[in-house]
């Protein structure tokens, strides 16, 4: 069976074609910059042939970028049919599930429904994610759907953790609560990193950290989640590339009595304006901030040390809410790929047990899985790359073969 997988970003659209349930991959690629002008759109393809890059497309909306990777899925299987490549599931990335979906659920005019009352409350994502959705509708109609939540992976998260000491209609009658996000990415890791220490999952306590332009922090306790920094919205937690992180909310009521911003304005800043590229000065890429620091701009040295500090606390506040963490996984494209940003956020924490191997922290990126602590540390320090899209492959298998039961 083909599955497709779809994880749409705002100017991105990455997918995968899996053979399941092989789980055997047979193209993966990404189009960037969509929207972002004639001609400044790539299509990058990662297939059996080796990858391709394609300069200069003109890409406008994702509806486009969806004809882009279908033509190189097309290039790339030998299986395709005479009609055009054959998709029979199709799986989506959607960011927020609020309380309303439970785990993975087949698209239907009522669920898309439901999916498009939740995107305000996860503006960077929810729209291009609900845009490729109606795309896929009217390109491959005949595709099965499957849209599986980053939100579900906390379900177990107990009340003490999610609930925000707000009035009590503010949960019950508007849903005001911590809902977690990058739950596909923290899920998908915490079974990798049971394999790598040889444990059941439901064994381990763990301290999950994905780390990218948007970054969060999970706490796993044997098979249920404890908390994780992102809260209501993925603006909450650690400082990322555009967004704030952690900011009390009295501050916007601030700045719009000083100011008279709008609600819609401040909502744009804070996701889009803020955090580490609003404090280096010089862009939202950690590479780059980096690059700066170690030339010393200053600016750029307050973001990467009021990164590191946020990242730090969170380490350090789930190591003592799980009673001493057995593990702490980095993963994302900043987790798997920075031995510096490693190095730095765990410089000082032996006192936690937690020992690294500088020679193994230097070798372990691009890619790699690996542990990256001294054989004598008593929390293990891990890499693992994260696979978000393989994850929702089997996701949409196995809703797929529930149905035909």
């Amino acid at each position: 069976m083909n599955i497709l997988v779809l994880n749409s970003g705002s100017s991105s659209l990455k997918y995968k074609f899996f053979d399941m349930p092989a789980e055997r991959l047979l193209a993966a690629g990404m189009v960037e910059r969509i929207g972002e002008g004639q001609g400044r759109s790539r299509l990058i393809e990662n297939g059996p042939g080796g990858q391709r890059e394609t300069l200069g497309l003109d890409c406008p909306n994702h509806h486009q970028a969806l004809a882009l990777l279908l033509s190189a899925i097309e290039r790339e299987d030998s299986r395709t049919s005479p009609h055009g490549v054959d998709i029979e599931i199709i799986g989506h990335r959607l960011v927020h599930g609020g309380e309303i979906f439970a785990g993975p659920s087949l698209v239907n005019d009522h669920a898309l429904a439901q999916m498009v009352s939740l995107q305000e409350l996860a503006p960077l994502h929810m729209p291009p994610a609900l845009a490729v959705l109606r795309a896929c509708r009217d390109r491959l109609p005949h595709a099965r759907q499957v849209a599986c939540f980053d939100t579900t992976f906390y379900r177990t998260m107990p009340a003490y953790a999610y609930r925000y000491a707000v009035p009590e209609d503010w949960y019950s009658r508007h849903g005001v609560r911590r809902y977690g996000f990058h739950g596909l990415s923290h899920e998908y890791v915490t079974h990798t990193a049971a394999g790598m220490l040889g444990a059941a999952a439901d064994q381990l306590k763990l301290i999950t950290a994905h780390l990218g332009n948007g970054a969060s922090i999970t706490a796993f306790d044997r098979g249920r989640v404890m908390d994780t920094s992102m809260g209501f919205t993925p603006l909450e937690g650690l400082i990322m590339g555009t967004r704030c992180g952690y900011l009390d909310s009295a501050v916007l009521l601030h700045i719009q009595q000083r100011t008279g911003m709008s609600l819609a304005r401040m909502v744009e800043v804070l996701n889009t304006q803020s955090g580490l590229l609003a404090v280096s000065g010089v862009g939202r890429d950690l590479r780059t901030i980096m690059a700066a620091r170690a030339d010393g701009h200053p600016d750029a040295v307050l973001a990467v040390d009021m990164y590191i500090h946020t990242l730090r606390k969170y380490i350090g506040a789930y190591h003592f809410a799980l009673s001493g963490a057995q593990a702490l996984v980095f993963t994302g494209g900043v987790g798997e790929n920075s031995a510096e940003i490693r190095a730095l956020a765990l410089d000082g924490l032996e006192p936690l047990g937690l020992e690294l191997d500088p020679a193994a922290n230097e070798q372990t990126v691009n890619g790699r899985a690996g542990i990256i602590s001294t054989d004598t540390s008593n929390v293990k320090i891990l890499v693992a790359p994260t696979d978000e899209e393989r994850l929702i492959a089997c996701r949409a298998y196995a809703l797929e073969q529930i149905q035909l039961s």
